[in-house]
Order: structure tokens, then C-alpha cells, then sequence
């Protein structure tokens, strides 16, 4: 199945794109989806640390945070778009 993973802010940078096109087996989890685009240590550093994802880490499924589904375990379907982000204040 294929999935657009969608980045924002630094991540951008990070993963050197607006949005990828990711392709899963059926069935996939959001975490199966970061752990593959996590291809580098650096990559991975900033997406995960010891606990799992790290806290400054925003996730949305079709513009639905993913820690209001079922977390990381938040399953996919194709044409789902994921969008990975850096928490944001302002004032």
C-alpha cells in the first residue's frame, strides 16, 4: 500500500523533502512507517530516544493526531497521509 509521509519545519531539512511516497505492506503501523524512514542515525535520533518517540515529535493521520488513535501501534491504509512535525509554541 502506498502512504505520503509529509514533513514540516526543521524536518524538512532533515529528511530532504516536502513529502515522500512511501510504499508498506498491508497492515502497517505508523511506527513501522518512522522506523522506515529513519535510514540514518541522524535521522533516527531526532524522530526516536530510549522511550520511544521523542516528545517534541508531532504526528497527524489524515490531520488526526495519532496519539488521540492508537499511538505509534495507529494502523495505516493506503492513501493515508502522515504528517511528521516539530511541536510548535507561539504567543
Amino acid at each position: 500500500m502506498k502512504i505520503r509521509a509529509r514533513f514540516f519545519a526543521h524536518f524538512r531539512g532533515l529528511f530532504e523533502a516536502r513529502d515522500k511516497a512511501v510504499v508498506l505492506v498491508k497492515g502497517s503501523t505508523v511506527v513501522e512507517l518512522l522506523e522506515g524512514l529513519c535510514d540514518s542515525p541522524e535521522r533516527r535520533a531526532e524522530i526516536f530516544d530510549k522511550n520511544g518517540l521523542k516528545p517534541y515529535v508531532v504526528l497527524m493521520k489524515n490531520e488526526v493526531n495519532v496519539h488521540s488513535q492508537n499511538g505509534l501501534r495507529t494502523a495505516l491504509e493506503e492513501g493515508d497521509v502522515v504528517a511528521i512535525f516539530p511541536l510548535m509554541g507561539g504567543g
